[in-house]
């Protein structure tokens, strides 16, 4: 589908007011953090210091008192030895315990502060990345089955080498806060797993199995695929179901185990005449439908990676801005230019060259390869 220049413009723009606010905030907030962390290192060496110069003093006291013995009788320098090194190391000691109180309390103050700015650069991540504001090469929903209820998530790939996934929130969901069974759905499908002779009928006829019957236990969608596993609680056997089709017309491919056999009834050539695929079709397209409407639940943000490297783990933010003004820079710059002196509309509100400038203004040593890159006069 070709999308004129005004759609490219609008997403375009849309993209950058994203950047602006919320990915800049992730940026500032993961650099006060990074500065924070720099705080406490310095804090920690400079109260080890302080505890070593203790222990210099005592060092120094002692040696000043051997000498003494050099000069008064032995017996009384050792009694005074005894008595002023007793007093120092109490004393010592006392001045030791402060210190490391002292330090603590300080030290607790600032990685509160941290953890402060940790928080609030994630958070800001989160709600730059929640939009999909980035060119997407794939998008992948996992659901599993745990302690009775799913656990879920979105994986996105994007170009660049940038993926990140979001967990998603079940619980408010129709069909998939607790065990699904396509009987939630009103869907009856029947799969042929074996075919039996009788002593009424010559010819072998099927046995079926009803897979309203049986719980999803995985599942994994994206717009090209659907791959679902499903469990009958009672028997223990299991259904897979596959489906790969742009256009969702595909005939779904369907094993079925049952203890340690595995059936094809697809390509069994007996069973497969049996198998209504229009109607499996049907009921794993609307099951596919329902769990991509999940990705409008999102919860929280469990990863972020440029090529490999776990920005979550670092928190390097700074060079997740200058991949996005590598991928996207050339259409922020056709969008600042087309603002000049007037100002343009978004979701988030209006986009403008002295807002932007005020916000580019905030990231500091980020700050130049952002003007560089969208064209912006220092």
């Amino acid at each position: 589908m070709v999308q004129d220049a005004d759609q490219v413009s609008a997403r375009s723009a849309e993209a950058l007011d994203l950047m602006v606010t919320h990915l800049f905030d992730a940026v500032r907030y993961s650099n006060q953090m990074s500065s924070l962390d720099g705080e406490v290192q310095k804090m920690e060496k400079q109260s080890e210091s302080r505890l070593e110069a203790l222990d210099e003093v005592v060092k120094e006291l002692g040696a000043t008192l051997e000498r003494l013995s050099q000069t008064v009788e032995a017996d009384y320098a050792s009694q005074l030895q005894h008595q002023v090194m007793e007093f120092v190391d109490a004393a010592v000691d006392q001045a030791k315990a402060r210190e490391r109180d002292a330090s603590a309390r300080d030290l607790s103050e600032v990685d509160a502060k941290a953890e402060l700015e940790k928080t609030k650069a994630v958070k800001s991540m989160e709600s730059y990345l929640i939009a999909s504001p980035l060119p997407l090469v794939d998008r992948v929903l996992t659901v599993k089955l745990k302690d009775s209820g799913y656990s879920a998530e979105v994986r996105y790939a994007c170009k660049g080498e940038v993926g990140y996934t979001f967990s998603l929130s079940t619980q408010n969901s129709k069909f998939f806060h607790s065990g699904f069974t396509f009987a939630q759905m009103g869907r009856r499908p029947m799969l042929p797993v074996e075919l039996q002779r009788t002593w009424i009928k010559k010819e072998p006829s099927p046995r079926y199995e009803r897979l309203d019957r049986y719980v999803l236990v995985s599942a994994e969608a994206s717009e090209r695929h659907i791959i679902a596993e499903f469990q009958n609680e009672e028997t223990g056997a299991k259904v897979r179901i596959a489906s790969a089709s742009a256009d969702g017309e595909s005939i779904p491919s369907v094993e079925y185990t049952e203890e340690d056999r595995t059936t094809n009834v697809t390509t069994d050539t007996g069973l497969n005449r049996f198998l209504d695929s229009k109607d499996l079709s049907s009921s794993i397209g609307i099951l596919k439908a329902e769990l991509l409407s999940l990705e409008r639940s999102k919860a929280a943000l469990k990863e972020l990676t440029v090529g490999g490297d776990d920005l979550m783990e670092s928190l390097d933010f700074a060079s997740f801005l200058r991949t996005v003004l590598k991928l996207m820079g050339r259409e922020f710059r056709a969008v600042v230019q087309s603002i000049g002196s007037k100002s343009l509309k978004t979701k988030g509100g209006e986009l403008s060259l002295s807002s932007i400038n005020e916000r580019v203004s905030l990231l500091g040593q980020n700050s130049a390869i952002v003007r560089e890159t969208l064209g912006l006069k220092p």
